[in-house]
């Protein structure tokens, strides 16, 4: 059975790779995030490369290995016992890391039902009742799960939780529209507003994804919410095109400044992959604040996350 797809009596079925409880940056109060697995970015800073892949993938962390070859004993591809291991020849079966006694290794990704995921979320509900929180799907890119993530935010609701999703805005509108209306916030995330450097940073143009947010506004709570990348995205320039390109919709949305950090980049090496902003320093509170003021002297509500 594919991710997503109806099974036999159980509703649609999703690929999760991380389920967080106590957050409290992605929505009002304190939060469960959600974490879906596949999304059609590939943005050069993403802070969870693991979510990227649709299918399960394994991550190492070789700092934990105590060299018992336990992994290579139970790998059926062989591919356990060699390093650094051939991404081609894993199978992502996950025999490893459950042979692992160390927990040198981690399947990111494993298929579960709505019940499942809500047996998880609704743990916390006195927390989310008394802050105000709830529940929000991320990724990834929940609408990549478009009938799986339906079906959570459904569940959600009809427990009376709070629910939001953050998205990258690249899908269909009408699976954005279908996740937006189950939502009582959308968090949507602008990458760049010049396409082509869009393309270089993340893979794909930003045509759809400013279209899709130009028709969802009218329609549901959006915040727009801007990754903050020293050298490639903060330029007063872009930020007084994004301010532009806000005050034209209608109803103006909260633009949200989030700055850079570099969190993920340990998850590169674990997976066998580089980092390419190893370079970039941190953005200062001051400097974010002096953008956030460019925003907002074009009459655009702003903050920093």
């Amino acid at each position: 059975m594919t991710s997503g797809e109806p099974g036999p009596a159980a509703g649609p079925t999703g690929t999760v790779f991380s389920i967080e409880r106590y957050a409290v940056h992605d929505g009002a109060g304190i939060r469960t995030m959600v974490y879906l697995k596949g999304c059609p970015l590939r943005c050069v800073w993403c802070a969870n490369p693991e979510g990227q892949d649709a299918d399960a993938e394994l991550i190492r962390f070789p700092e934990r290995c105590i060299a018992c070859d336990g992994c290579a004993a139970v790998c059926a591809s062989g591919a356990a016992g060699i390093e650094p291991m051939p991404e081609a020849v894993c199978a992502r079966c996950g025999r490893c890391a459950a042979a692992c006694p160390a927990d040198a290794r981690k399947l990111f990704g494993r298929e579960m039902t709505v019940a499942a995921v809500m047996e998880e979320v609704l743990k916390d509900r006195a927390f989310y009742r008394r802050s105000g929180g709830g529940v929000t799907l991320s990724g990834g890119e929940p609408a990549a799960q478009p009938a799986f993530a339906h079906a959570v935010l459904s569940a959600c609701r009809a427990h009376g939780l709070d629910t939001a999703i953050e998205t990258c805005g690249y899908a269909a509108f009408a699976q954005l529209a279908l996740l937006a209306a189950e939502c009582d916030e959308v968090l949507f995330d602008l990458k760049h507003m010049d396409s082509d450097t869009h393309r270089r940073l993340t893979g794909v143009g930003n045509e759809l994804i400013l279209e899709n947010v130009r028709r969802l506004t009218p329609m549901a709570a959006v915040r727009i919410r801007v990754p903050v990348i020293p050298g490639y995205n903060d330029g007063a320039d872009h930020l007084a095109a994004l301010a532009g390109f806000a005050r034209c919709l209608a109803p103006v949305p909260e633009i949200e400044l989030l700055p850079y950090h570099n969190y993920g980049s340990a998850k590169y090496a674990r997976a066998g992959r580089v980092y390419a902003l190893s370079d970039v320093a941190l953005p200062t509170a001051e400097q974010m604040h002096a953008l956030a003021a460019v925003v907002q002297a074009a009459g655009v509500p702003c903050s920093v996350g």
